[in-house]
Order: structure tokens, then sequence, then C-alpha cells
């Protein structure tokens, strides 16, 4: 069983290049970094001299398609199949080897088709990152766009055992090769936000459901995108909340 991880790019050269993990992961997995953005001399060096793949991308793209790019490389070109184990990671993510390795094993034994883990917001990881949720209802977009707290993510402090969510970030999830290859990957017709409660909706729909881990942590030094009325990030979130839920609706009738 071989693990490739997957990690997008986008103008993050120099925290790529800081943060030690990807070059501890890829001293035993396979990491595929795919490039969104011009890739600096630094990360080029730091790529070579890690044993990690980098992929540069010639046209921006969103976190779906990029992610599904590396897919499709990792299949075709590095032959990766049906024992083998798809990961979703973010670039600001920092995780270990022996957490890796000690979540490979558990979701084998387990059979588990989706899985993620603990991320914190913090090194001391004290302050939970709210990165596993129950499917969104109509109102929690409409909070998030006005500001308002929302209370849709899963209280961590009192889950204790795997246990079954609905959806969780595209921050850190785990794919066994064939769910992510029969679900298509990612929808590409969402460019920022939702492509990770989609495919986890897909996948519950299907009955694989989502495996949250909370044994296995990882801090998850999540810089917020600026979602202003208005401002781009704004748009391709209302963009994305529409396709949800339009989609969502279609398939419960």
């Amino acid at each position: 069983m071989t693990l490739y991880i997957s990690v997008v790019n986008h103008n993050h050269d120099k925290m790529i290049c800081e943060n030690p993990t990807l070059r501890e992961l890829a001293s035993e997995h396979k990491v595929i970094l795919k490039s969104n953005t011009p890739s600096t001399e630094e990360l080029k060096e730091y790529c070579k001299k890690a044993d990690i793949i980098l992929l540069q991308g010639s046209d921006k793209k969103g976190f779906g398609a990029n992610n599904n790019e590396v897919f499709k490389y990792a299949e075709t070109t590095l032959n990766m199949s049906n024992n083998d184990h798809f990961l979703v990671l973010n670039p600001d993510v920092e995780v270990t080897n022996e957490n890796i390795n000690l979540l490979l094993s558990q979701v084998a034994k387990d059979n588990t088709k989706i899985s993620t883990i603990n991320l914190f917001k913090n090194k001391e990881m004290t302050e939970y990152d709210n990165s596993i949720r129950q499917f969104p209802t109509l109102m929690n977009p409409i909070k998030t766009l006005a500001g308002i707290k929302r209370t849709d993510h899963y209280n961590k402090s009192i889950i204790y055992k795997p246990t079954v969510i609905d959806w969780a970030a595209g921050s850190f999830l785990l794919f066994k090769f064939e769910v992510y290859k029969e679900l298509n990957g990612f929808d590409e017709q969402y460019f920022m936000y939702f492509e990770d409660v989609d495919i986890c909706r897909r996948s519950f729909n299907k009955g694989d459901f989502i495996i949250y881990y909370p044994h296995y942590k990882a801090i998850h030094t999540a810089q917020m995108t600026n979602r202003k009325i208005l401002s781009v990030n704004f748009l391709h979130y209302l963009f994305s909340t529409v396709k949800y839920f339009i989609k969502n609706n279609k398939h419960n009738k």
C-alpha cells in the first residue's frame, strides 16, 4: 500500500520551504506538489532535495481541479492503484509520519473509505480547528456571509473514539483510491469553497461515510481568506453556496 499526498501551492512557496512537514512525509510517502502559481527557485530546490514531485501549472485552477490533476498524474504516471490511498493535504498543515502511519494502519484495519483526523489551530494543541461539520442548511452560509457565529461544527472535546461525521474540511481528507475514482474526484465547477462538502455529501449518499479519528492529530495554521462583500473570495463563496444547494436540492427530489 502506497500513500500519495496531494498538496496545492498558491503563493505558499516560503511557507512550504519553512515547514518541515512535506520533507518529512516525502521520506516515506509520495508527495506531489501542484503549484498553481509560478514556483520560486527556492521552492524548486526544496522539492528537488526532498524528493517531492513538483507539477507546475500554466493556468490557475480551483482547489478541486488541482487535486484531480494530481490524482490523475499519480494514477497514470506513478501507477497508483486499488490498494493505495490518496491524501488531500493543505500546505499549512503540520503533521508527522508517525500520525500518518498510525492512521493508515487504522483505516486499513477498519476498511474506512474516507477519513480525517483531529486538527488544531495552535502548536500547543489546545484550540480545536472546526474542521468537522454537519451538512449545511441554507442558514449556515448566510451566517458566514453575515459574520454571525455558526454552530454546525461537531464538538471535538466530547468525541473520544472514531466517529461517523457528515463532512470534513479539505485541509486533510484521506481517500481510498477506488473511492476517489468512483466519485470522479472533486466537482471542478466549484472554484473555491464547498468542494469538500460536496464530495463528502456524494460519498455519504452512496453509503460510504466519513470517519473522524480523534486520536491522530495535526496542526492547521489556517490563514482565513477575506470574504468582504463584493470581494473576489466573497463572490466565489456566494457562487459555491448557490451551486451546492441547487445541486443538493435536485438530488433530493
